[in-house]
């Protein structure tokens, strides 16, 4: 199945810059869903919109629209802005879904930049929607505010949580066949 995959996106994929082929054969292969983007990643990137006319977007745009545009929910979070979402509708739906199954959470926790509350909220979510088999990617930016290079007994208690989170979330065969990918962005 995997190969498949690669051989039916061959075309697209060919025609990515470098990093985002390799991210691309990682995700066709289902190896992997959760990936580290990092150096140069506040850059923009040429966005083609038609046969000879190209925008420059900036490299979150770029993972949504171009190599992640077909996914059902695409999440973004990071300490500053807590949770968003690519789209409107995307929005309302994570809102109606959450006060219905969740009505305890208040409007701050809904949509927190504190990673402990945040990331149980999005569990959540995905939990629920992985049945309904739909695709998501949550994409974390400033990931070294959540995961400081340091030795894991330095971290603090919410560093540590982030790090068991994301870890778990990136080898739970729940997450990995139900198409969820975790994309981080590190400076």
């Amino acid at each position: 199945m995997p190969e498949q995959l690669i051989v039916k996106n061959l075309p697209f994929i060919k025609i990515l810059p470098h990093w985002a082929q390799e991210l691309s054969y990682k995700y066709c292969s289902k190896t992997a869903n959760l990936y580290i983007l990092y150096g140069n990643i506040r850059d923009f990137l040429p966005h083609k919109m038609d046969e000879d006319e190209f925008i420059f977007v900036k490299l979150q745009n770029y993972i949504s629209e171009v190599l992640f545009g077909n996914r059902d929910i695409i999440i973004f979070w990071d300490r500053s802005s807590g949770i968003s979402f690519c789209t409107p509708e995307m929005h309302r739906e994570y809102v109606k879904t959450i006060k219905e199954k969740y009505p305890d959470y208040s409007e701050a926790d809904i949509f927190s930049s504190d990673p402990a509350v945040a990331f149980k909220l999005l569990e959540k979510y995905f939990l629920i929607n992985i049945p309904q088999k739909k695709r998501i990617v949550l994409i974390i930016d400033y990931a070294e505010t959540i995961i400081p290079a340091d030795d894991i007994a330095r971290l603090d208690e919410t560093d540590r949580y982030c790090f068991v989170t994301l870890n778990r979330w990136s080898h739970d065969p729940l997450f990995t066949q139900g198409d969820v990918s975790i994309i981080l962005f590190s400076e």
